[in-house]
């Protein structure tokens, strides 16, 4: 007989220590039912409320029940959803209970994955769903209000309360004056149930954010250091190295094993995220206790960030814009993500024709090629809103090679007279494009051209467009050391306000109008690096490091670069290992990887994790 798994252990003692809920519960119990007409059930309500226990305990439920059960965490899906419904479906035609936790990290793509488990999930079956907003009103369409409930999660009272710390072992001596304090908020309930034995003092401020600060912070009842904390609130999300660059000197690893301990943290793949309401609080407490502190450990984190952007790390540069405060600079380039708006890089058959008409594109003469520009898929980007309809349509590709992407000529459409007789050459917008690129000394590989439609509508949907699409853009073509945009709008009254220290327009005559945003001489990374530490009251450093680290034969680069390594790297024996990691890779005759694993006599995991650690040094 095989012994019980250490995760059974794990789930009996969550369900022995889940309590009250009764209401809730009776109605997860209904829905089970094979013959109920409730079939959906969506869970909501503010952070720390208590959503994803009562998910688990409803799932526990369905298991017993007989029903086949498949969890999802939303934050950890890939984009494309295909998979995750392939998986949630295997085994056949069963009774099954789908549980979707997080829902909010969906953001329009909910919709998408619950119309493909509506139309592969038996009606006898059942979906469960958590997030901090209620259902949109897309789910009360189309008959899905027959079978949805909505069931928003209130705080506990102060009964259950009280048996919730009873069941983590509060001292009864303590109970009373906790429930009072924690209004029954699940959260602040376990985080004083984290509290050692004995304790006996509690937090006094009124809100009760600044009590979770109070408790976190300003005493240290929890088995995590105080540094610890202040850089997983201050940076959002944390991981081993972001921790190790941001506490430079101190032993991190057993801090950040105690913090994913924790039971008010979040785990987003290999990052940790303290729970926002705790975060935000604390950011709050560290601020105006110890500003000089916080602006010294963001500016660390900042650069840490920066550092591994320029190393390829894309999802470095977004995590980087979240650290902006400005209000104006997050509307334009902060990448926090979005309920209402997605990315996506495909269009529907006969789209482009349709968004040409309604919005009055298909009037303007160069629509001929704006549409064999748009047509293409490399470089294709759209953002949506949560209904579909696409609000922004774009396409960029790099410098070098618009001369391979301008539009053919085309015959004039006979319905279009006007094109024979005043209309422009063919081409136009490439030529305007290519011109722009050469007046503006840009660099071919490292600047893009491209057009960008934006929706006739509200200018908060051209913002949010604006604003995403940055982001997507910086994903879908991987250059972080961007050094400009060359951008043509056929209708430029409808673009959302750039950054005056980026945007201008290209000068002198060209057939149409080219836009510019203009990185230089940091480069995109480096832009938004120094708009942080601007922020804090820094100023930037001169950003350089990561050109040394390109792979060709420029005998300057080459030069600059060894005269790096002498400087960053000392005679110990894992400074020798690394500094021979970057010369088998940046200098001299390019090296295959099995040559460079047997040049250092390593496994090729840790090949990647020397030349890693080498090039930060290099690059930071």
């Amino acid at each position: 007989m095989r012994p019980r798994s250490l995760r059974a252990a794990a789930e009996e003692s969550d369900a022995a220590r889940f309590v009250g809920r009764d209401p809730e519960m009776a109605t997860v119990a209904d829905l089970l039912d094979a013959d109920t007409p409730s079939r959906i059930l969506f869970v909501h309500g503010p952070g720390g409320i208590g959503k994803s226990t009562l998910l688990r305990a409803a799932a526990a439920l369905a298991d017993r029940r007989g029903l086949r059960t498949s969890r999802i965490d939303a934050r950890t899906l890939p984009p494309e959803l295909e998979h995750a419904v392939e998986v949630v479906m295997s085994g056949g035609a069963v009774r099954r209970c789908v549980v979707i936790d997080e829902a909010d990290a969906l953001g329009p793509r909910l919709d998408v994955l619950r119309d493909r488990l509506l139309d592969e999930l038996a009606d006898t079956s059942c979906l469960l769903v958590a997030g901090r907003k209620g259902p949109s009103p897309s789910w009360r369409t189309a008959g899905l209000d027959a079978i949805v409930v909505g069931l928003p999660l209130r705080p506990l009272t102060d009964e259950d309360s009280a048996e919730l710390l009873r069941s983590r072992g509060m001292d009864e001596a303590q109970v009373a004056e906790i429930v009072e304090w924690a209004q029954g908020s699940p959260l602040a309930l376990t985080v004083a149930a984290s509290a050692p034995a004995g304790r006996t003092d509690g937090p006094s401020s009124a809100a009760l954010e600044q009590r979770l600060t109070q408790w976190l912070v300003g005493q240290p009842i929890l088995d995590v250091s105080r540094d610890v904390l202040e850089v997983a609130a201050l940076a959002r999300t944390v991981d081993a190295r972001l921790l190790s660059a941001a506490l430079p000197g101190q032993a991190t690893r057993d801090g950040l094993r105690r913090l994913a301990a924790l039971p008010v943290v979040e785990r987003l793949g290999d990052d940790i995220a303290l729970h926002t309401v705790l975060a935000a609080s604390i950011r709050e407490h560290l601020r105006s206790t110890a500003p000089a502190r916080a602006a010294a450990l963001s500016r660390r984190i900042a650069e840490h960030l920066a550092t591994r952007a320029r190393l390829g790390d894309m999802g470095a540069l977004l995590r980087l814009s979240r650290l902006l405060e400005s209000a104006e600079l997050r509307a334009a380039i902060g990448n926090d993500p979005s309920d209402e708006y997605y990315a996506d890089n495909r269009l529907h058959p006969g789209e482009l024709e349709r968004f040409g008409r309604h919005h009055g594109f298909d009037d303007g003469a160069d629509w001929g090629e704006v549409l064999d520009w748009l047509q293409r898929p490399e470089g294709l980007l759209l953002i949506r809103r949560r209904d579909g309809e696409a609000v922004m349509v774009t396409r960029f590709v790099a410098v070098r090679e618009l001369a391979h992407t301008a539009a053919p000529m085309r015959q004039p459409d006979p319905r279009r007279s006007h094109e024979r007789d005043s209309g422009p050459a063919p081409g136009a917008i490439a030529r305007s494009l290519a011109l722009a690129a050469e007046r503006t000394d840009a660099d071919p590989a490292r600047s893009f051209a491209g057009v960008v439609l934006f929706a006739d509508g509200p200018a908060r949907d051209a913002a949010e467009a604006a604003r995403l699409g940055s982001g997507a853009f910086m994903l879908q073509h991987g250059v972080g050391d961007m050094q400009s945009m060359l951008i043509h709008y056929p209708e430029p009254d409808r673009r959302p306000p750039v950054p005056s220290s980026i945007a201008s327009e290209v000068t002198g005559p060209l057939p149409r109008p080219v836009a510019l945003s203009d990185f230089r001489p940091f480069g995109a990374i480096g832009n938004v690096e120094a708009m942080v530490l601007g922020e804090l009251g820094f100023v930037p450093r001169s950003i350089d490091a990561g050109l040394l680290l390109a792979e060709d034969d420029d005998p300057v680069r080459i030069a600059a670069l060894t005269a790096r390594l002498d400087e960053v790297f000392g005679a110990g024996a894992e400074d020798r290992r690394q500094r021979r990691a970057l010369e088998l890779v940046h200098l001299g005759t390019r090296t295959s990887e099995e040559e460079c694993l047997m040049a250092l006599n390593v496994s090729r995991r840790t090949w990647f994790r020397i030349l890693r650690a080498a090039r930060e040094r290099v690059a930071g």
